[in-house]
C-alpha cells in the first residue's frame, strides 16, 4: 500500500544566538534526519522524552515550521514546495489537534462558531447544515448539543480537548496529527 505521509530525513536546526562577545552561536537540533511512513486508516505514535522534538515534527508536517533538511510527502507530493491553492488543499486534508486546548480555542467564540468556522470557510456551508454538522462532531465526541452555545472557558481541559478535536474532525480530513492528545483530556476519558 502507497504511503498516505511520509517523511524522508527530515531535519530541523534552530539557530542559536551569538554570545555577549560574538561567541558560540551554532544551531540546535531539533529534528535529526527522522524517517516513517503513514498508510491510510493506520496510526502512528511518536513518542519520546520532553524536548526531543515531537512537537516540531508536528510543526513540520502541518508546514507550521519549515524543515532544514528533507521531505514531506503527502500521497507523493513533497509538502515543502507547497505554496497557494495546493497548500490550502493539504491543510485541508490534513487536520491538527494541539497539545494546549486553552490556547488553541478562542475565548471570545462560542463553541459552536469554533466548529462551526471550517465548515463556513472551506465548505461555504450555511444556516441548518452548519448547526447539524455541529451537532453530529459534539455528539462524535461525547459532548451535549448545548455546549455549542458555551464559551470554552466554561468546560474543563478534557471538554475544550474534545472540541479541538471536533473542530479538526469538521472537514472530515484524511490525516490528523495530534500533539499530545491526551495530556489535557479527563482521567475518565483516557
Amino acid at each position: 500500500m502507497t504511503a498516505l505521509l511520509e517523511a524522508r530525513g527530515l531535519t530541523k536546526l534552530f539557530p542559536v544566538g551569538r554570545g555577549l562577545f560574538g561567541r558560540g552561536g551554532g544551531a540546535v537540533r531539533a529534528v535529526d534526519g527522522i524517517s516513517f511512513a503513514i498508510e491510510p486508516g493506520r496510526t502512528l505514535g511518536i513518542v519520546g522524552e520532553s524536548g526531543c522534538g515531537k512537537t516540531t515534527t508536528a510543526k513540520l508536517l502541518l508546514k507550521l515550521e519549515e524543515p532544514t533538511a528533507g521531505e514531506i510527502l503527502f500521497d507523493g507530493t513533497d509538502v515543502t514546495r507547497l505554496n497557494g491553492d495546493g497548500l490550502h488543499r493539504y491543510r485541508r486534508s490534513v487536520q491538527a489537534v494541539f497539545q494546549d486546548p486553552f490556547a488553541s480555542l478562542s475565548p471570545r467564540m462560542r463553541v459552536g462558531a469554533i466548529i462551526a468556522e471550517p465548515l463556513i470557510t472551506h465548505e461555504r456551508l450555511e444556516g441548518p447544515e452548519v448547526a447539524s454538522r455541529v451537532a453530529r462532531l459534539l455528539d462524535v465526541v461525547g459532548l451535549p448539543a448545548r455546549a455549542r452555545d458555551l464559551f470554552p472557558h466554561e468546560f474543563s481541559g478534557g471538554q475544550r480537548q474534545r472540541i479541538a478535536i471536533a473542530r479538526a474532525l469538521a472537514l472530515s480530513p484524511r490525516l490528523v496529527i495530534l500533539d499530545e492528545p491526551v495530556s489535557a483530556l479527563d482521567v475518565s476519558i483516557r
